[in-house]
């Protein structure tokens, strides 16, 4: 008798935190991934990425990518593992008879799960992928917002901000609720972190440049993209130091030719070069070294290849 009320109590404690453990990640993440997403990802990440980094390119692609697919699938084979042990122990009670009805909720929730995640994922890279055919490192970002100013309007310019505000304000609680998405490889050449960074370049140009003409949307996305990519390199265990100058990707690109495109196409520059170059340098340290930060650490680098 007293082993069968152990039993009991028993499976009734793991399907209830088997449960738990699915409304928490599934439809309650609160900006913070469950403690099994957050164990197990750690666990692949820890033992794939470091093998991954020591390999070329196309090799390491296909090999850092299964750490999110395998996360994926082994939350959801604990999850369907532990309900069935707990059922299994609640085999003598009437709460049995439960079990192929959990069994199947717990299947709709698993591929509601998964399609969530390939959701965001496309939407992550679908606005990339646009970019991608104007842009594709982060010194162009001088040239694109020319192309704006030359070809376009500043209203075509604060929907393109509106737009990124509202990508990177997606990424971030996607991304933070549920980290598998940050370790899954982009889709294409350019990857979401640099295009991430050439967005924020324009804006943080513009704003730096020409305060009082900058488009609506201009702070309103470097707010939003700086919170985004901190809250990202916080959420993998990253600790940057105190950065004064940002030139990622910028190394080979002089302000001062960056002052005269700007000028040339036909923005109204109110700072003059070292003024300019404060302000843009306080705005970049914010969210440039946390890009590179977290693609360091996901090896996204590639192997050098030669200019034709």
């Amino acid at each position: 008798m007293v082993l069968a009320v152990v039993k009991a109590v028993a499976g009734g404690t793991i399907v209830v935190a088997v449960w738990l453990s699915v409304l928490l990640t599934v439809f309650t993440p609160r900006g913070r991934p469950s403690r099994l997403v957050r164990g197990t990802l750690r666990v692949f990440a820890y033992s794939i990425l470091p093998i991954a980094g020591r390999l070329r390119h196309r090799v390491r692609e296909p090999l850092a990518d299964l750490c999110a697919p395998l996360t994926l699938f082994t939350v959801a084979a604990v999850w369907l593992g532990a309900s069935w042990a707990g059922f299994a122990l609640l085999a003598e009670t009437p709460l049995r008879e439960a079990e192929w009805a959990s069994r199947l909720l717990l299947l709709a929730v698993v591929t509601t799960y998964l399609l969530r995640f390939v959701d965001a994922y496309g939407r992550r890279e679908r606005l990339v992928a646009r970019l991608a055919g104007s842009v594709c490192k982060p010194r162009d970002a001088d040239g694109l917002l020319a192309v704006f100013l030359r070809t376009g309007s500043r209203d075509h310019l604060d929907t393109l901000f509106a737009e990124w505000t509202g990508w990177m304000t997606e990424v971030e609680s996607s991304h933070v609720a549920h980290p598998t998405l940050t370790f899954r490889r982009p889709a294409g050449d350019l990857d979401w972190l640099k295009a991430a960074v050439i967005v924020l370049d324009v804006a943080a140009l513009t704003e730096a440049l020409a305060p009082s003409w900058a488009p609506a949307h201009t702070r309103a996305l470097l707010d939003t993209g700086t919170r985004c990519m901190q809250r990202l390199t916080a959420g993998l265990c990253i600790r940057l130091p105190p950065i004064t100058v940002s030139l990622q990707g910028r190394e080979e690109r002089n302000f001062s030719d960056t002052l005269r495109l700007a000028n040339d196409a036909g923005l109204p520059v109110e700072r003059d070069q070292q003024a300019a170059w404060a302000v843009f340098q306080g705005l970049r340290t914010g969210y440039a070294p946390h890009a590179y930060a977290i693609e360091t650490r996901l090896h996204y680098e590639r192997d050098e290849v030669p200019d034709d």
